[in-house]
């Protein structure tokens, strides 16, 4: 069973008060129409100009009062929906880049892992992070660290295929989800990737280490939060890559 959202919350609150709103709505409706009866039963008893002026006031007033409330319930369904527009956005984007979160990765592997069990189709999770950036951001400062997590971003988006799928999880850690992918050939995308990104303090380069963890979908889990933990809780790989001439470990 799926958590409930505040999103989902706020809409059933929603629709608990809209419900309340009808009802007096319709109540309204029939105490209008039970004056405009009377109102019309006078003018015909007695169409004088006086029961005209009265007729014609009411007809306004119930015109004038009905098209407010009808203004009002579409500005507030069209402030509802922003709102629930905003608060879906920050439950699965994330703030960096507007990359998808990690809400959104899990709801992303609850789709694929059915897909991948049924086709015997497995998928594979890279785990990609920045390990040493609170040692960097100590070392060099939060913007250094935060052009470091800029250009891990920007190389992922570089490397991946237009069917891989990245998310942002958590400060400087990204996962991609290569679908379609068997363990052998994730190792191949591997390669692609650098064993550091290069980020430069304004007058020289430093390379900063990037971490990387394999896992592929045994197409046996059930749960998306096990298989993320399961890659989370894989050993990172062990790679080695010739430091760039010219730069220095940050």
């Amino acid at each position: 069973m799926e958590p409930t959202t505040e999103a989902d919350e706020l809409g059933i609150e929603h629709a608990r008060t809209s419900g309340r709103r009808h009802a007096l709505r319709v109540v309204s409706f029939v105490l209008w129409g039970a004056v405009m009866v009377t109102q019309v039963g006078a003018l015909l008893r007695d169409p004088s100009t006086l029961n005209i002026i009265v007729a014609c006031a009411f007809v306004l007033l119930f015109l004038v009062v009905n098209v407010q409330l009808f203004l009002l319930q579409w500005l507030g369904h069209r402030s509802w929906r922003r709102t629930v527009n905003r608060m879906h956005n920050s439950s699965y984007l994330s703030a960096l880049h507007e990359l998808p979160n990690r809400n959104y990765l899990l709801s992303e592997l609850r789709r694929e892992m059915p897909r991948a069990r049924s086709a015997g189709s497995p998928f594979v999770l890279l785990l990609v992070s920045l390990d040493t950036v609170d040692a960097v951001r100590e070392r060099r400062g939060d913007d250094f660290a935060d052009r470091s997590i800029g250009a891990l971003v920007e190389l992922l988006k570089r490397v991946t295929r237009n069917s891989d799928f990245i998310a942002h999880l958590d400060s400087a850690r990204f996962c991609v989800m290569l679908n379609d992918c068997d363990i052998d050939q994730a190792w191949l995308f591997m390669r692609r990737v650098p064993g550091s990104v290069a980020v430069s303090d304004g007058h020289q380069m430093f390379d900063v280490p990037v971490a990387a963890r394999m896992y592929q979908y045994d197409l046996e889990a059930l749960y998306a939060t096990d298989v993320l933990r399961d890659c989370e809780e894989t050993a990172p790989l062990r790679r080695k890559e010739d430091v760039r001439f010219g730069s220095q470990a940050a």
